[in-house]
């Protein structure tokens, strides 16, 4: 059987002897190290791994399972010791960053690694992303509520501006007819101005143009069976007044160049349709 020598285990005496390497660095970059509580500390850890029970000479290497009236000696296994040594410099990282820095680097030469992240520094980056995240979501969430309102009030502004036209599935659809219609009876309104103004100074003599028919840009329902039955066409008014109706009552599937290019029988089978004048 293989035998023990008589000195301290290899994993006991490895860690002792890392201790005592901090302890004299420490020494080194902290005056007075040794009346400080971390030195108390670091030389009761090491008194511990002082006292740890030898293995005779001779005897086996396999190790007797603990017997009950054992229990009362308490050890300190490496873990215990590497988590009381990790709890006392991760307290200095904060009391004394530069003798921190100094130890880690002492460290990292043990280790023969270039880096290694703190876990506690992890959780703290972790949560300033976080909140990082949580404040442009916040500004998101304002900017989208800035846009919201706008739409809503240039769309209540374009319903109040046109009320000829009914609201429908489609609001921005609807407020694109509503622009057109507006674009359609400014151009009316610049036309008779000038008509006007030509037989007031009569610098040109014109013939006036003729009245939509029932009084208005609206054809009757006569006019518009008229229309879809082929027997006669729209005038100007009522084709700008029935395109934009069309639009709505189709559900703006068609642009207004298309229903222009569909004619007017098209445009007056979709409005007589939709008002049951025809099947």
């Amino acid at each position: 059987m293989l035998s023990l020598a008589s000195s301290e285990p290899p994993p006991m005496k490895e860690l002792r002897n890392l201790l005592i390497d901090c302890r004299i660095e420490l020494r080194k970059l902290v005056r007075d190290f040794h009346k400080t509580e971390l030195c108390e500390r670091l030389d009761a850890a090491m008194q511990q791994l002082g006292n740890a029970p030898k293995t005779d000479t001779g005897k086996s290497a396999v190790a007797k399972p603990a017997t009950s009236g054992s229990t009362s000696e308490k050890t300190p296994v490496p873990n215990q010791v590497a988590l009381a040594w990790q709890t006392v410099t991760r307290d200095l990282k904060f009391s004394d960053p530069a003798l921190y820095d100094a130890l880690q680097k002492k460290v990292m030469q043990r280790l023969e690694t270039k880096s290694m992240v703190d876990p506690a520094t992890e959780i703290i980056e972790l949560g300033k992303a976080v909140a990082d995240m949580k404040i442009q979501h916040a500004n998101h969430e304002r900017s989208y509520k800035s846009l919201e309102n706008e739409r809503d009030t240039l769309l209540g502004a374009l319903a109040m501006a046109v009320p000829e036209l009914s609201d429908g599935r489609d609001r921005v659809g609807v407020a694109l007819a509503r622009i057109e219609w507006l674009k359609t009876a400014k151009t009316k309104a610049a036309a008779k101005s000038t008509s006007k103004s030509s037989r007031t100074t009569g610098e040109h003599k014109a013939t006036p143009a003729p009245e939509p028919e029932d009084g208005g840009p609206a054809p009757s329902d006569t006019v518009l069976v008229a229309v879809a039955a082929g027997t006669r066409n729209f005038t100007d008014a009522h084709r700008e007044w029935c395109v934009g109706e069309a639009m709505v009552l189709s559900g703006f599937e068609f642009t207004p160049i298309e229903l222009i290019q569909q004619g007017d029988a098209a445009i007056a089978t979709i409005i007589a349709t939709a008002r049951k004048l025809i099947a």
